[in-house]
């Protein structure tokens, strides 16, 4: 056996004692399997009040709809008056309605500030009594609050507490309460915050949503006391996706990172979202994406019946769509997955054979000791800094080089299939090697949760490209030389060559494809209505749909680029720039750490075997279409 062989033989070795760790994230990722719909209850307050239904029939339908989940903001005195549980005068205002009654002049108008009317439940007076702690004024039989403009600590918008009556009414129909949280402007409005919150804990009210910008405590000195102390009294934390609060970050290294992943569904803003695409995406998210709580907007324009009928349209429908092993309830906490010292230290050291193994593209041994002394020298700094960053650059280098090459390693020609599914196969294996190292590195609750994630996602997309290209070139009559001239000399050669019509072919074919691929990397391209039906077709039969640019662009061109190599290997080269695209993708979908390893897994296989069967289709048509081309020339010629 040679000496490559052994060290193949180590590095699998290693990943397979290394498992352990990624075995934690599976069973955590498995053993998560409950999910929420959470609605407002400002949002069903607004049905009830432009309709006739009762608060009661309301929460009643969306409970039997299947909503699990109600969400409730701290009352502000501007919301009170609102619901028109109080009136609010300023001085003047109070004034000039006084004016003509026998108590004209009662109000002192250089004394600014609000009148609050007495509210008639006992529940809201007490609210604002221990909140803001105004003085009572009596003007006849009248008795008003008054909050002077002097006290900086609570305006007309500052968070004063819950309201008791709408946290009895959830509770009377069994429904799970998260409490919204603001972050107050100053320290004393979120003591009391959190005194009400310690007071309001109980077996359905554990968990915080925070709102606004900020995170509790967030600029205060405090603010750490305050997660503190709601943490040790049994709340966990929200984290909305793709909008972190300032400070959430903090709160969630200080809670271990037990964080829920949510994801919001605004039909109001997104005025263009249809019934059956929000149900889609809401079981997308759960499935594919750790999301185990969505909350779901009511509709406020229009007939707030028909908004209600569609709101549990859209329940009836997520609970009907969404896979069996996901259950309706309170979302659970991530497992705890800690990962053992010696397993990323035996990840590490698979990752520096691995890159030993890919350093034989330079052929200048000097260069690859370098390599392998710049990886260990993460690896240590990493157990002597205890850095995730040294984890994360380790992990870029290993993402960015193996599909690289596994492309460049596999590139050898052949008209024979069996020949050509071995090389496609070996492609493949290299990939999830460095897959494998990459996810065994960046593992844990911090990267589940989406706090700490993969560095560097655009350079996977550019660098091997960069690299087959390159490639490529060395093999077009070796047009890159050390010395300079003579890759001027070569480069003339080349271009002096006579130029053949499936030469053009094949140029205008990979053109179009770096086109569509460019327009197609992020999150801004955009997408037919007949491709995104299609998707959903897919994803209907097969759970998790594969990627477009994989099964139908980077394997299918990289298995026919195998195949015309075996014809001319020098042309055949050129179509190892898109084939490359596919191994590229495959790990760049295991770098999104939020996503479940058996979701990649499963959404990788298929890839893999539709490009194949996308690759002979492709070979099938190129042996058409070049047969045609050759007679076409023998005839003009």
């Amino acid at each position: 056996m040679s000496k490559q062989k052994w060290l193949w033989g180590i590095v699998i070795l290693l990943l397979v004692v290394s498992s352990p760790g990624i075995m934690m994230r599976w069973n955590a990722e498995q053993s998560n399997d409950a999910y929420e719909i959470v609605i407002p209850y400002d949002e069903i307050q607004v049905v009830n009040k432009e309709s006739d239904l009762t608060m009661d029939k309301i929460l009643s339908s969306l409970k039997n709809a299947g909503l699990t989940t109600v969400s409730l903001e701290p009352l502000t005195l501007k919301e009170m008056e609102h619901q028109s549980l109080i009136s609010i005068y300023d001085e003047n205002e109070l004034a000039a309605q006084l004016r003509f009654t026998p108590y004209k002049g009662a109000i002192d108008v250089n004394n600014s500030g609000y009148y609050i009317s007495v509210p008639e439940n006992t529940s809201y007076q007490q609210l604002i009594k221990d909140s803001i702690q105004p003085e009572e004024v009596q003007i006849g039989d009248e008795s008003f609050y008054f909050l002077p403009s002097s006290n900086h600590r609570y305006g007309l918008k500052t968070p004063i507490g819950y309201d008791k009556l709408a946290v009895e009414m959830i509770n009377k129909h069994d429904l799970s309460l998260i409490f919204k949280v603001e972050n107050a402007e100053n320290k004393v409005a979120n003591e009391k915050t959190v005194k009400q919150l310690l007071e309001l804990k109980d077996s359905s009210a554990g968990r915080l949503l925070g709102s606004g910008d900020e995170a509790i405590g967030f600029g205060q000195k405090s603010g750490d006391a305050f997660i503190e102390q709601l943490s040790n009294a049994g709340y966990y934390f929200y984290t909305i996706e793709s909008n972190p609060l300032k400070g959430e970050d903090k709160i969630a290294k200080n809670t271990d990172y037990n964080m829920i992943r949510l994801h919001s569904i605004n039909v109001n803003r997104e005025t263009k979202l249809k019934l059956n695409a929000s149900i889609d995406r809401t079981t997308r998210a759960v499935k594919e994406r750790n999301i185990r709580s969505i909350f779901y907007h009511i509709k406020t324009k229009g007939n707030a019946e028909k908004n209600l009928a569609e709101t549990i349209d859209y329940l009836t429908g997520v609970h009907k769509n969404m896979p069996d092993h996901f259950k309706p309830g309170a979302p659970k906490l991530f497992d705890v997955v800690t990962v053992p010292t010696w397993v990323t230290a035996l990840v590490l050291l698979a990752g520096i054979v691995f890159t030993f193994l890919i350093s034989e593209l330079v052929k200048w041994m000097p260069l690859r000791i370098a390599a392998v002394l710049f990886m260990s020298a993460l690896a240590i700094a990493y157990f002597l800094l205890k850095s995730t960053l040294f984890l994360q650059a380790f992990a870029l280098i290993i993402a960015v080089m193996a599909p690289t090459y596994a492309v460049i390693k596999a590139a050898k020609g052949s008209k024979n299939i069996a020949s050509i599914l071995l090389q496609y196969l070996k492609a493949v294996g290299i990939s999830i090697i460095g897959i494998v190292i990459v996810i065994g590195l960046l593992n844990g609750n911090a990267f589940m949760t989406g706090f700490e994630v993969f560095k560097g996602v655009k350079l996977v997309y550019i660098i091997p490209i960069a690299g087959v290209l390159v490639f490529v070139l060395l093999e077009l009559n070796r047009l890159v030389d050390k010395d300079l001239k003579k890759t001027l000399s070569n480069t003339v050669t080349l271009l002096n060559r006579d130029l053949k019509y499936w030469h053009v072919l094949l140029v205008i074919v990979v053109a179009g494809i770096g086109l569509f691929y460019i327009s197609r990397t992020g999150n801004s391209g955009s997408v037919s209505n007949a491709e995104l039906a299609f998707r959903q077709w897919l994803e209907n039969i097969l759970y998790v749909r594969p990627r477009t640019k994989e099964f139908l662009i980077g394997f299918p061109f990289f298995v026919l680029s195998l195949y015309v190599m075996g014809i001319n290997r020098k042309w055949g080269s050129i179509l190892l720039v898109p084939g490359v695209i596919g191994f590229l993708s495959i790990v760049n979908t295991f770098t999104h750490l939020h996503i479940p390893v058996e979701v990649s897994a499963l959404r990788t296989f298929y890839s893999v075997i539709l490009g194949f069967v996308v690759g002979l289709v492709f070979i099938f048509i190129f042996k058409i279409g070049y047969r045609f081309i050759s007679k076409a020339v023998a005839r003009w010629s």
